[in-house]
């Protein structure tokens, strides 16, 4: 549906708040990834974030301009193509640093997990404004909708990814009116496993408080909490068999993340070294080109993981500050633009692309400053990668189009 494109009355209703802070998030990106790579044979990569912020930016105007309507009829085939890709790369993907995520098609090298993203928003906000998120059936569509790529996602491995599906899922369920109890009930098989893995005494502690909660909330049939608590009770235990599906690196990272200091030249080098870089920053940071960290490169991948290290130590707690508010205009914006649209489908869309964002955001920077393990999310529009680069943009895009329809209704 071009509609859009044909009636500049829309472009009244263009972001353009949200639009300038997505693109002084991509001159933050540039002047970051610069930084790290000039004089190293890495700075082609930031030549090649340079080439794509141009065609980024004209894919974001595109979306907006061509509306999301046909994205409704269309949720089936884009997750059948989604799911087929993701499975496509576990058989032709190409490796790097462990994980084989990649797949060159003519000549340009691209990770389907990160579309991926997108598809399951578009999936899920046609499942959820469709179904009743209240019901049983509701619900178990929704879990098994994201069920089938993070499983393909997590044999990549690539568990970071994995997550944002989970958060994606979670945000969602939320905002189409599921209640922050049910959504506990939901994640306490998994809050088990972990707390079971902490020590035997912390999950008994645990157990005790969720029997204490169902038998306070008293709004379920007897059979619920018996389940709940059965189910619980399992994944407790089985909590040990889980651990021995993780990749070896994957348990170091969260061993890691539970005492950095265990491994200071090993898994715990790049956290120890990141928390170094953005204290000895200061308030004003000790200049682009010249934080000693980031230019004797001293922590690996930074021009995309930890690429906050270096606004912390070469911009300071000011350059930091600007960065935060800068994500706080887009996700505030784009929660606005959720909470507005009179269309369910509509609003839904943007509260998963909300989630994303935020979840990413989030954990990145929780990595940086060692409040979260290392899962390798990269931080949106700020992280060098193409195929991150024009995913976000894209979803920023539909914010937009959401944004310049959503008085269509009252016209």
């Amino acid at each position: 549906m071009a509609i859009g494109t044909a009636n500049p009355r829309l472009w009244r209703q263009f972001d353009w708040v949200m639009f300038l802070a997505v693109v002084a998030l991509l001159g933050f990106s540039l002047a970051c990834i610069d930084s790290v790579t000039h004089n190293t044979t890495l700075h082609r990569d930031f030549t090649q974030q340079l080439e794509m912020v141009v065609p980024a930016l004209g894919a974001l105007l595109l979306v907006a301009a061509y509306g999301y309507e046909w994205l409704r009829s269309s949720a089936r085939y884009i997750y059948i193509v989604n799911v087929v890709a993701l499975a496509a790369v576990i058989v032709i993907g190409h490796s790097a640093l462990g994980a084989q995520r990649w797949i060159s098609l003519a000549g340009f090298r691209f990770q389907p997990s990160e579309f991926a993203k997108l598809a399951l928003i578009v999936t899920l906000a046609k499942v959820l404004s469709d179904k009743n998120v209240h019901a049983p059936d509701g619900v178990i569509t929704v879990l098994a909708t994201v069920a089938v790529p993070a499983i393909l996602i997590f044999k990549q491995p690539d568990l970071g990814t994995a997550l944002v599906y989970g958060a994606i899922a979670l945000g969602m369920l939320y905002w189409a009116g599921l209640s922050p109890a049910a959504i506990f009930n939901m994640l306490s098989p998994a809050v088990s496993m972990i707390v079971f893995a902490l020590g035997l005494w912390w999950w008994i502690a645990y157990m005790f408080g969720l029997a204490v909660f169902l038998l306070w909330s008293r709004r379920h049939h007897w059979l619920v909490p018996i389940s709940l608590g059965g189910l619980n009770l399992l994944t407790g235990i089985a909590s040990h068999k889980v651990w021995g599906m993780l990749k070896p690196y994957q348990k170091q990272r969260i061993l890691t993340f539970l005492n950095p200091n265990s491994d200071p030249l090993g898994a715990g080098y790049h956290v120890i070294q990141s928390k170094i870089a953005i204290g000895s920053g200061g308030f004003w940071g000790e200049g682009l080109f010249h934080g000693t960290q980031t230019q004797l490169h001293f922590i690996p991948e930074q021009h995309t993981d930890f690429i906050f290290s270096v606004v912390g130590e070469e911009l300071g707690f000011i350059g930091a500050i600007v960065l935060l508010a800068l994500y706080a205009v887009v996700i505030g914006r784009g929660i606005v633009i959720a909470n507005r649209t009179k269309d369910p489908f509509a609003s839904l869309l943007a509260i998963g692309v909300v989630t994303m964002l935020l979840f990413h955001v989030f954990v990145n920077i929780g990595m940086a400053t060692g409040l979260m393990p290392v899962v390798g999310i990269p931080l949106p529009l700020m992280s060098f990668g193409r195929t991150s680069l024009l995913t976000n943009v894209i979803a920023i895009g539909l914010l937009e189009a959401i944004a310049m329809r959503q008085k269509k209704l009252l016209f």
